[in-house]
């Protein structure tokens, strides 16, 4: 988290606001989640080919050696994770996101610079 000074009181009320703890949450929890996927993704792929380099290159499936299926599963694993960000970040993120927009803007101070800024 960003360190927050005396100059940025404006946003300080704000950073308290539950929705924008609630957003952060959510963003977090994504962000967390498929990131722990990914790494256990690729942890797989390093294992499977440390472990098991003879049984990968000598195996095959449907005439296609084992080692290209699983380099294919990369490729696709990856693919998966990105829709799967997509999505969440469309259901599960952007109500959190409209949530604290509203926020936001019911709590809103305006300034004197504000409205100078207005005219």
């Amino acid at each position: 988290m960003t360190d927050i000074t005396a100059t940025d009181s404006t946003w300080v009320p704000m950073l308290h606001l539950p929705e924008m703890a609630e957003l952060r949450r959510r963003r977090r929890t994504v962000t967390n989640t498929l990131g722990l996927v990914t790494i256990a993704l690729f942890a797989s792929f390093l294992v499977g080919f440390i472990v098991f380099p003879d049984q990968l290159g000598s195996l095959s499936l449907l005439g296609i050696p084992l080692s290209l299926w699983v380099v294919f599963s990369q490729f696709a694993g990856t693919w998966v994770l990105v829709f799967a960000y997509f999505r969440l970040s469309r259901t599960y993120i952007q109500p959190a996101v409209d949530d604290a927009v509203r926020a936001v803007t019911a709590n809103r101070v305006v300034t004197e610079e504000d409205k100078e800024r207005a005219v």
